[in-house]
């Protein structure tokens, strides 16, 4: 519907009152602020001047304690009024020259008169302090979710207390820039794609914005689900999947913000770049950026104290995409095993060996000082499998260990005496009695302490020693499957992949598909680590994680709440290759069999004819509905020679940021390759960046990254290194291919020799 020259003056009319009352309200804020912050600083100049101590009266000692409490109360009154006065100031200065984004006409049925209220939605609401109008809704206020839920027509929202139903009369959308109204469209149900268009159409630099304002039905249904336990989002590249997972964070900070914090939240990220991507959205929507990790880091953090070195989940990729097991016995026993250690089967042994090892088989290493044994391993093996086996092995390790402590304490004792009778025999010793006790003391501890401490990190438990038994006995490895209900075979490759797992222990490295069945088992074995504080749990890249990590998950975190995002189409790691189902399992794995499923088929990324190029990589895949935004064809282009295509593409990224491309991305396939082409390329090239796994931030301008980096990154101009038909033929590089078309917001340059690869050939 056409706005009319009136609505759009009256609409003016109110934008500048709106903008002139928060403005006030910030003066009055900063005002307030400042007194709050003299007050605090006046407090802590005079906290002990306005104390006086005298030690010598029991009741002035009393009046002492108390008035430093009452001091200490005052004071820390004044700072959280300091506090609330400068996020109060933050939230608005925010919002004053854009102060909202939507307005809705929503009549409540039974109002008096029918009359409709009209209400304006943005970023953070805004109250009018002396009329007590509410001039701005919150995004995340019950009632602005109609908003995004319905057309005009009948329409209901769900308040803490009731469904209030009514009538959706209006639907009207505004573009406002630096206190300007530049625009405005009255839309139905879904998001007016002029919004779309508009917001779509920018350029993109080195940092994720938060865009609550085009977010669509489907996307608010995962923003403010908060019944079921596990929400898993299969969503298509470019879907808006790491959008939502933000805006349903600070959705439920702000739903519960009485009894959640950001510090009870965790997003396990991809990689430490993208982390760095992502950090603006939550302060731009006023919230406190949640704890952003890895799994990498968790892992590597678990397992710090075996000695092995883990290896980078990247490096492993590097590998199979470098390996030609066809060709090489080595590699097709390294991809077997990556394959069959994320799979249920091996989850269901090891969890087949936690209980055996409960019954016999655990492995301990004594302690000793120099060759001299002072508890022996037998001997704690013996102490432990002679004890009640009813309790958990991590209980019963407990009750072990404050056994062997007990005993190190009475060798310990022992030792003393020893250096006392050693010492008075020395004929050149000349101190006294007291002093020999104490010198015989400190030499005893200093023997005994750092076994004590190794004792309390149970580092006299042999997980790697039991993890290898797995693979060093097979027939062991055959009885724990079959124990487990298991009906069908080993697979073939079982023991070329166990062989080459021993000799990689031995060589004391730990591959990454190794990692997470380790941390399993020692959880297992040693009781398992639990952050009970957290409550909800965020994995983005679901689709790289194997049902080791979900069960994990699952242990690590038994209070919170999961939300899953994925793109199977995006499922570049090997293990994810091997595993087409999809995510059927994962609440199983969660133990939650009601896991909701949503589905984001809509791709908001890319051009429609980046789209249509990137479907061709996939005919079998999922397929993704581009919106439609048209923009220029991808560009095919094709080299000579290795020479040639490095000319090529340092002219085509020089061109695209000449004609305004904020960001581009040069993307190769390998670590190596992309290493040797900018080697190449810096020389016509000169402000290009090396993004590598150890990068933890990038700035918008030309870059040089592999492929699997920039997952969950988008560029507006992507230009592939190299797509000839010798570099991306294996089926298993399909998908990485497809990641890499998807990561173009604008214009998509494909370049490539000797041929293009097979999986964009027309027909």
């Amino acid at each position: 519907m056409k706005v009319t020259p009136e609505e759009w003056r009256q609409e003016q009319e109110r934008l500048a009152d709106v903008r002139r009352r928060i403005r006030k309200r910030l003066g009055e804020l900063g005002r307030t602020a400042d007194d709050r912050r003299a007050d605090v600083r006046a407090i802590n100049r005079s906290f002990w001047s306005d104390i006086s101590v005298n030690t010598d009266n029991e009741d002035d000692l009393i009046e002492t304690a108390a008035s430093i409490t009452q001091q200490a109360q005052v004071l820390s009154s004044q700072e959280r009024s300091f506090k609330l006065a400068q996020d109060a100031l933050r939230r608005l200065e925010r919002i004053v020259d854009a102060p909202y984004f939507s307005r809705i006409d929503f009549a409540e049925d039974g109002a008096a008169g029918g009359d409709a209220e009209r209400i304006y939605i943005g970023l953070a609401s805004f109250i009018d302090s002396r009329t007590d109008e509410i001039l701005v809704y919150d995004w995340r206020a019950p009632i602005a979710s109609l908003f995004y839920d319905y057309p005009p027509g009948p329409a209901a929202y769900r308040t803490p207390e009731a469904e209030v139903r009514g009538e959706l009369l209006l639907k009207r959308q505004y573009i406002v820039q630096n206190g300007e109204l530049q625009d405005m469209f009255d839309t139905g149900l879904s998001i007016g794609d002029e919004m779309l268009q508009h917001m779509l159409g920018r350029s993109a630099d080195d940092k994720m914005h938060n865009i609550v304002t085009t977010i669509q039905r489907e996307q608010n249904q995962i923003i403010r689900d908060d019944t079921h336990k596990v929400l898993v989002v299969q969503g298509a590249a470019g879907s808006g999947k790491t959008s939502v997972a933000l805006q349903r964070i600070a959705y439920l900070l702000y739903k519960h913000r009485l009894t959640l914090s950001a510090e009870q939240m965790v997003l396990f990220s991809p990689n430490s770049l993208f982390g760095d991507y992502v950090s603006r959205v939550l302060p731009e929507l006023g919230e406190a950026n949640m704890q952003q990790t890895t799994f990498q880091e968790h892992v590597r953090f678990r397992l710090e104290d075996t000695g092995l070195l883990l290896e980078n989940p990247y490096d492993q990729l590097e590998f199979v995409l470098d390996s030609d097991p066809a060709h090489d016995l080595a590699a097709e026993a390294r991809l077997a095993g990556i394959a069959y250690k994320a799979s249920t089967a091996f989850l269901q042994v090891v969890d087949a060996y936690g209980e055996r090892l409960a019954r016999v088989g655990l492995r301990f290493t004594g302690f000793q000082v120099g060759e001299r044994v002072l508890l022996s391993a037998e001997a704690i093996a013996e102490r432990f499998y002679s004890r009640p086996v009813g309790r958990s092995l991590g209980d019963r390790i407990e009750q072990l260990t404050a056994w062997v402590l007990e005993r190190l304490g009475e060798l310990e004792a022992e030792a003393e005496r020893r250096w006392y009778r050693k010492l008075a025999k020395e004929p050149t010793y000349v101190g006294t009695e007291q002093e020999l006790k104490r010198l015989s003391r400190r030499r005893a501890h200093k023997t005994v302490a750092p076994l004590k401490e190794r004792a309390r990190q149970l580092g006299y438990i042999d997980v790697p020693g039991m993890y290898r038994e797995l693979f060093a006995d097979l027939a062991l490895h055959a009885e724990l499957a079959q124990s487990a209900g298991q009906t069908l075979p080993a697979p073939p490759e079982l023991a070329a992949l166990s062989a080459h797992t021993l000799a990689r222990l031995a060589a004391g490295v730990l591959e990454y598909e190794d990692a997470t069945p380790l941390v399993y088992l020692k959880g297992l074995i040693e009781g398992q680590m639990t952050l009970r504080s957290i409550r909800y749990v965020l994995v983005d890249e679901a689709q790289d994680y194997t049902p080791f990590h979900y069960a994990y998950l699952q242990k690590l975190f038994p209070r919170a709440r999961f939300t899953l995002l994925g793109d199977w189409n995006q499922g570049i790691f090997a293990h994810a290759a091997a595993r087409q189902g999809g995510y059927a399992s994962i609440g199983e794995l969660l133990r939650e069999p009601h896991a909701e499923t949503i589905r984001l088929g809509k791709s908001y990324r890319s051009t429609r004819e980046i789209m249509e190029l990137a479907a061709r990589v996939l005919p079998q895949g999922e397929p993704a509905e581009p919106f439609s935004r048209s923009g220029e064809a991808p560009r095919l282009i094709p080299a000579a020679d290795a020479a040639e295509l490095v000319r090529l593409v340092a002219a085509a990224a020089l061109g695209r940021r000449k004609d305004g491309a904020a960001s581009v991305a040069v993307l190769c396939k390998t670590a190596r390759e992309t290493e040797r082409a900018y080697a190449q390329l810096r020389v016509h090239v000169p402000d290009l960046q090396l993004i590598t796994a150890a990068t933890l931030r990038y700035e918008a301008g030309v870059m040089i990254l592999p492929v699997y980096l920039a997952k969950g990154l988008e560029f507006d101009a992507v230009l592939l290194f190299d797509a000839g038909a010798a570099v991306y033929a294996e089926e298993r590089e399909r998908k990485l291919l497809y990641t890499a078309c998807t990561r173009a917001l604008h214009h998509l340059d494909v370049l490539y020799t000797g041929g293009l690869t097979p999986f964009l050939r027309e027909g």
